[in-house]
């Protein structure tokens, strides 16, 4: 490993290892790192980064290293941490190797392979995987100065986020935000604009960003999917979604 290039610990979900001076990845030292290797669930380089990544299970109660501590990945990326890219990479790559331990085609062993990136083959009959993506639109829905947010069923329900979800198949990105806000909040949308874009590793999706004007329509929303949607008036918000988001830079204007 490159002098001064952190080796990546994750635990669980999303904890990783961090230095407790400045919150960025730990180089953990040799004695710690090796026992980690052995309980490891998953260990590999991460190329071209050339970074060892290593996860430990989700129950893993290895105390961390002198000057060390467990962090989240929510939190190295909102510091704004020039880490917060390779790590989300890594742990999105992380999240795909777990679920793609055998073969779709015919359920032999998934292997590294030698030549072709982070690609694994099959033992058995040779098939080739790379790390997919699941691409997922966001958008800020806006109304006479107000934008639309809402609290979602399923995840962190306390905090008021953009209307979100994943691309049907043969679906464009602009047709999946209509559909999604439709379906959520009975509202219809036009000038749709894309604004950017961000992996995000839960469990590896490509955020695609956009803004949209409010056309018609009054809130209704989907109660299997939201708890409550409302506008908001972008100077008295609510409790939103952490910096460096692809949601809260949405919400905050900065796209």
């Amino acid at each position: 490993m490159a002098a001064g290039r952190p080796r990546l610990w994750f635990r669980g979900k999303g904890e990783v290892l961090l230095s407790a001076a400045d919150g960025e990845p730990a180089v953990a030292p040799e004695a710690w790192a090796r026992e980690a290797a052995e309980r490891a669930e998953d260990l590999f380089r991460l190329r071209p980064q050339d970074v060892t990544v290593g996860r430990l299970p989700g129950d893993d109660a290895a105390v961390p290293p002198e000057g060390c501590l467990w962090g989240t990945f929510r939190e190295l990326v909102g510091s704004g941490s020039r880490w917060g890219a390779v790590a989300g990479r890594a742990l999105g790559v992380l999240n795909w190797r777990r679920d793609h331990r055998y073969c779709g085609r015919c359920g032999g062993t998934m292997e590294e392979h030698p030549a072709e990136g982070m690609a694994r083959r099959c033992a058995a009959c040779g098939t080739l995987v790379w790390p997919d993506v699941s691409p997922a639109v966001i958008v800020r829905v806006e109304k006479e100065g107000r934008i639309l947010l809402a609290r979602h069923a399923y995840r962190d329900r306390e905090v008021w986020a953009c209307i979100a979800g994943h691309l049907d198949a043969g679906e464009t990105a602009e047709e999946c935000v209509r559909r999604e806000v439709r379906e959520e909040t009975g509202l219809e949308v036009d000038d749709i604009r894309y604004r950017g874009s961000q992996h995000w590793p839960f469990p590896n999706q490509l955020m695609l960003a956009f803004t949209a004007r409010w056309v018609s329509g009054e809130i209704r929303v989907q109660e299997e999917e939201l708890l409550e949607a409302g506008w908001h008036d972008p100077g008295a918000l609510p409790r939103t979604p952490g910096r460096g988001s692809v949601a809260w830079r949405l919400i905050h204007g900065e796209w």
